[in-house]
């Protein structure tokens, strides 16, 4: 098992890039078979990168996940992410005087995750410093599918292009063949503790 270091290539990519690539899958999955709605689902639908998209599942903050993976995918696993988007129902959510929405999205996606507390995570029983693992996004442009809108937990998804900046703590692996296990816990920004399991059988 090798965890990747923030500084790191894959397939020529950043890790910071290949998480905006996480984002655009997991908004253009439709909502009947989206994972981030349905626990159940298939974790690999809709994908065909070189890297393995670990889902989320936004239905609780507790929950156990197993996920199929291609031998030889590198694996990003998303420890605890959000995205900051625009424009949202809210007419007051817009940049200051001045202020570039790229910085105005920026500054909210990293305020709201400062209040996230005690991030522990393990692979395969093994613990690893999730504090090195941060990455935060340019502003990058994303679509959800039209049936996404108003079913995930985000109010300003439009169903059309739309920017966006990301912000978390994400893990890049390579597994080998066999079963693996990546447990996450902590405490959220609105104070729910999370607990998730992630079982990720690497195909041999």
């Amino acid at each position: 098992m090798k965890v990747f270091s923030p500084q790191e290539t894959v397939q020529g990519r950043s890790i910071t890039d290949w998480t905006e690539s996480w984002f655009r899958w997991n908004f253009e999955v439709p909502a009947h078979q989206n994972p981030a709605l349905i626990l159940e689902a298939d974790c690999g639908v809709g994908q065909d990168e070189p890297v393995y998209f670990v889902p989320v599942y936004d239905g609780d903050t507790t929950y156990r996940r197993t996920c199929r993976v291609p031998a030889t995918k590198p694996v990003l696993v998303p420890l605890w992410v959000i995205i900051n988007d625009h424009p949202c129902p809210d007419p007051d959510f817009q940049p200051a005087p001045g202020q570039t929405l790229e910085d105005f999205l920026t500054q909210g996606a990293l305020d709201f995750n400062a209040q996230f507390r005690d991030l522990r995570v393990t692979v395969d029983g093994q613990v690893i410093d999730p504090t090195t693992h941060r990455h935060t996004t340019r502003m990058f442009h994303f679509t959800a599918d039209p049936s996404l809108v108003g079913k995930l937990p985000d109010p300003c998804l439009q169903g059309a292009s739309q920017p966006g900046v990301s912000d978390g703590w994400w893990l890049m692996l390579s597994l080998p063949p066999g079963d693996h296990v990546v447990h996450v816990t902590g405490v959220s920004p609105t104070n729910d503790p999370i607990d998730y399991t992630y079982h990720l059988a690497v195909s041999r």
